[in-house]
């Protein structure tokens, strides 16, 4: 299946021939939740192009503990050591929310981005967003309230969705921010009984995207007007 307008926004940015023939090198996938993408250290076998959901970019730490350091969606992609010439990277990479995405063989792709300097120039442009929101996730971690965070994570879901509506179970959502299930159950709830979202068995679904912008951190704008900034022409 070949998409002459892909919901991935850097392919969208792309010339039409060049993400043309990226999708005519990749293939359609479903992705479920927790499916793989990349574990550490072992060479990235595929270039991720999401069209829906979330993936999840996590280290893993001494004591088997994973921390997530960035998360992508539709905005995004995942493999860029091999735009970089690199094989492997110590991230372990796997579907957080379900959705769709175009997956392309990661010989092919490097292949690609020496022969298009558009894609290279897209990709250095899209590692510049992609650190910058693994600087700011461990910056914001340490200085916002639980509350804030988890206002964020949900606007910035709901970005890469394209839904008001998806599935995150409590136990997943901690896992993601860091914290107990406690914290996560009062922050939601604290949300829900603000009439900012809905959360019952494992659903959240958002009833006011203003009021749960307000509810966020200073994070979420800034890390979402600094990705426009440096994508701009």
């Amino acid at each position: 299946m070949i998409s002459t307008n892909p919901r991935n926004i850097l392919l969208r940015r792309l010339p039409v021939n060049i993400a043309e023939t990226i999708l005519k090198s990749a293939e359609f996938t479903h992705l479920d939740l927790r499916d793989t993408l990349s574990e550490p250290n072992i060479p990235i076998r595929s270039v991720v192009f999401p069209e829906s959901g979330v993936i999840s970019v996590l280290l893993r730490m001494e004591d088997e503990s994973l921390i997530e350091i960035a998360t992508v969606g539709n905005e995004g992609m995942l493999g860029l050591p091999i735009a970089m010439g690199i094989e492997s990277s110590q991230e372990l990479v796997f579907c957080q929310v379900t959705g769709t995405a175009w997956v392309i063989p990661a010989d092919k792709f490097a292949e690609l981005v020496k022969k298009h300097p558009e894609l290279k120039k897209l990709c250095d442009r899209y590692s510049v967003i992609f650190f910058d929101q693994v600087s700011r996730n461990a910056a914001c971690r340490q200085s916002h309230e639980v509350g804030q965070r988890c206002a964020r994570w949900l606007l910035q879901t709901q970005d890469r969705c394209q839904q008001n509506e998806f599935v995150l179970t409590q136990e997943f959502l901690a896992l993601m921010m860091g914290v107990s299930r406690t914290s996560v159950n009062i922050a939601a709830g604290s949300l829900s009984r603000n009439d900012l979202i809905t959360y019952v068995r494992g659903k959240v679904k958002v009833v006011d995207r203003k009021g749960l912008e307000h509810a966020s951190c200073a994070c979420y704008s800034s890390m979402r007007d600094f990705a426009a900034k440096v994508m701009k022409n």
